[in-house]
């Protein structure tokens, strides 16, 4: 069965690699959506080993208010199981996990002046799952890999396999593509749910005013860039004109 899975993997990079003289092969996301969900279910409980699950009730009654307007937006794109849990850290932080899971930091959400600014991370977030991005970027590393592991361990169960890699999750970096895609595809979100369109920018502007000394861990993962920001200030514009007359 291994061999099978392996050899089925090996055709669908076949089709989905980009190949030629001297660019690097990249693969697409070989994983279903149920694949990614059970990755991200085995990988948020070694997520929930590696770290401290925040327990405080009222920043958890918080954070459940926004996503249960957040959440339903990004179900319309790609219907997962969304959660969102605490980790209890200063640190300013917050990642997503394929097939559905988030964790914030809950110094990010200290940061965050509103449930507004809150909700557009929250959204951003969201859409690198619904745009599976992670799951992308899990196929593309680990492609080699996981078939070799694969074929040598004679194993059929894929979702334990990748979950090996779950530690790593947390620490992944988007390309600038990815980021553009789930700004744009996160302010949908958290303004279809009914959150103020300037909060994704104003939060931008904190978080690189708070860039010196290294700055806010989220930031290694979600570079920001000054046409970043300003994409984000022109986006809000743009919804705020072409909402002019709702209210």
């Amino acid at each position: 069965m291994a061999t099978v899975v392996a050899l089925t993997l090996l055709g669908g990079f076949t089709a989905g690699g980009v190949t030629g003289a001297g660019c690097k092969a990249r693969f697409g996301n070989m994983m279903s959506k149920s694949q990614e969900v059970d990755l991200g279910q085995e990988a948020s409980r070694e997520i929930e080993r590696k770290y401290t699950i925040d327990n405080d009730p009222a920043i958890n009654a918080r954070m459940q208010r926004i996503a249960a307007r957040v959440f339903p937006e990004a179900r319309k794109d790609f219907d997962v199981p969304y959660s969102v849990k605490v980790i209890k850290s200063k640190d300013v932080n917050a990642f997503a996990l394929p097939g559905g899971p988030i964790y914030f930091y809950r110094g990010l959400i200290e940061l965050a002046d509103s449930d507004d600014e809150i909700a557009s991370v929250l959204g951003h977030e969201a859409a690198h799952i619904s745009k599976r991005h992670s799951a992308e970027q899990v196929s593309d590393a680990n492609a080699k890999s996981l078939i070799a592991t694969l074929l040598t361990q004679g194993r059929s169960d894929l979702v334990q396999t990748l979950a090996n890699i779950g530690l790593a999750l947390d620490q992944l970096s988007y390309s600038r593509g990815d980021e553009s895609e789930s700004d744009e595809v996160g302010f949908r979100y958290y303004t279809d749910a009914g959150y103020d369109p300037d909060a994704m920018a104003s939060f931008f502007r904190k978080m690189a005013a708070k860039s010196g000394g290294g700055g806010p861990e989220w930031l290694s993962s979600h570079p920001l860039t000054r046409n970043r920001i300003e994409r984000a200030e022109q986006r809000a514009q743009e919804y705020k004109r072409g909402h002019a007359g709702d209210r």
